[in-house]
C-alpha cells in the first residue's frame, strides 16, 4: 500500500494587467495547444530558455509572424537553438519586458518598456505566449515534510520513492524531463 504525489506544475505568470484576462483570447502558455490558431498571424514570445525558442521556431515553422522578447541581452537557450533562431531571421527585442496587454475580447496589443533607455511602445499584436518557466505546485509535499530540491521540485529516487515510506512522487512534480 502506499501513495502517490502527482501535482504538477503550473506556469509562471507574468503578472501583468491582461495576461489574467486574456488567456484563452490570445494569451496562450502552450504553443504545441495553441498555435495552430495563429497561422499567418502576428504573434510575440515572451521568454529566454530553451522553451521560448523552441516555442518560437514551432510557430515560425506553422506560417505566423513570430519575434521573441527577452528581458536580458542573452538567451539562457541552447546554443542549437539560438543559431536556429539566428537562421531563421526571428525578431528579437533584447532588454525588453511586457508591460501590458491589451484587448476587448482578445490581444489586441501590447506595451514593450526597453529597460536600457525606458521607452515603451505599443505594437499590434494577435497573440502573446508566455514562455518564462513552470512552478512546482509543492504545496502539499511541503506540509507532508518531503525533500524538496532548490528549485521546490519533490526529490525521489529512480522508483519514484520519497523520503517518506510508501510515498512516492511522479511526473512534473518531480522535476524530469516534462
Amino acid at each position: 500500500k502506499g501513495l502517490i504525489l502527482a501535482t504538477g506544475t503550473t506556469h509562471r505568470k507574468l503578472g501583468i494587467d491582461g495576461e489574467e484576462e486574456l488567456y484563452g483570447r490570445g494569451v496562450s502558455y502552450c504553443a504545441t495547444c495553441d498555435g495552430y490558431l495563429y497561422k499567418d498571424k502576428k504573434i510575440f514570445v515572451v521568454g529566454g530558455g530553451n522553451t521560448a525558442l523552441t516555442d518560437a521556431l514551432y510557430l515560425h515553422n506553422l506560417g505566423a509572424q513570430v519575434s521573441i522578447i527577452h528581458r536580458r541581452d542573452e538567451f539562457r537557450a541552447e546554443k542549437h537553438l539560438q543559431d536556429s533562431v539566428k537562421n531563421e531571421g526571428i525578431e528579437i527585442f533584447w532588454n525588453t519586458e511586457v508591460k501590458k496587454i491589451n484587448g476587448k475580447k482578445r490581444v489586441e496589443n501590447i506595451v514593450l518598456k526597453n529597460k536600457n533607455n525606458d521607452e515603451s511602445k505599443k505594437i499590434t499584436v494577435d497573440a502573446v505566449f508566455i514562455s518564462i518557466g513552470e512552478t512546482p505546485r509543492n504545496q502539499l509535499a511541503t506540509q507532508l515534510g518531503l525533500n524538496l530540491d532548490k528549485s521546490g521540485y519533490i526529490k525521489v529516487d529512480r522508483y519514484g520513492r520519497t523520503n517518506i515510506p510508501r510515498l512516492y512522487a511522479a511526473g512534473d512534480i518531480t522535476g524530469g524531463v516534462r
